[in-house]
Formats: C-alpha cells, structure tokens, sequence
C-alpha cells in the first residue's frame, strides 16, 4: 500500500525498544512492505477489529441456545434428508 503525493498524510514519532524495532525491520523485510506501510496495515486492521466490536456489543449475549434447540448434528442431519431428493 503506497501512498501517493494526493493522500494527506501526517507524521508522528514513537519510541521503541530496541527489540521491537528489530522486529519491525525483518517483519516488513520479510513482507515486502516498508515499516510505515505495515504499521499503517497493523493500525488499519486494529481500528476495523476496534469498530466491529462496537458494533456488535449491543448483541453480546442476546442468543439463546437453551435446550429446546436442536443440536447441530440433528439439525444438519434433518436439513439433508428434507433436501434429499431421492428419499422423495
């Protein structure tokens, strides 16, 4: 992902031990990527896993699996044989 003269962009510092941005350098070696390039997709990924949960909090413990549901097993097994067409 480069980012070309349109894209506004800002810069910031941060300090690192020194084993971390050992690994920073032969992780973006190892990937093709330039250090901003994979902090950047690191970032990316955590404000997306950020966003998601979220949204989906409102929904946490809001399925009920008590049990009067069939077991997965049963279901798949009655879903097969009313799909079957040659049990018809």
């Amino acid at each position: 992902m480069m980012y070309s003269s349109a894209v506004k962009t800002s810069t910031i510092t941060i300090r690192l031990p020194q084993s971390q941005r050992d690994n920073l350098k032969a992780t973006a070696t190892r990937l093709h990527k330039t250090e901003s390039d994979f902090i950047r997709e690191l970032l990316a990924r955590e404000f997306d896993q950020a966003a998601f949960g979220e949204r989906a909090s409102e929904f946490i413990g809001c399925l009920d699996s008590g049990p009067s549901a069939p077991a997965p097993a049963d279901a798949l097994r009655a879903a097969i044989k009313r799909n079957n067409w040659r049990a018809k």
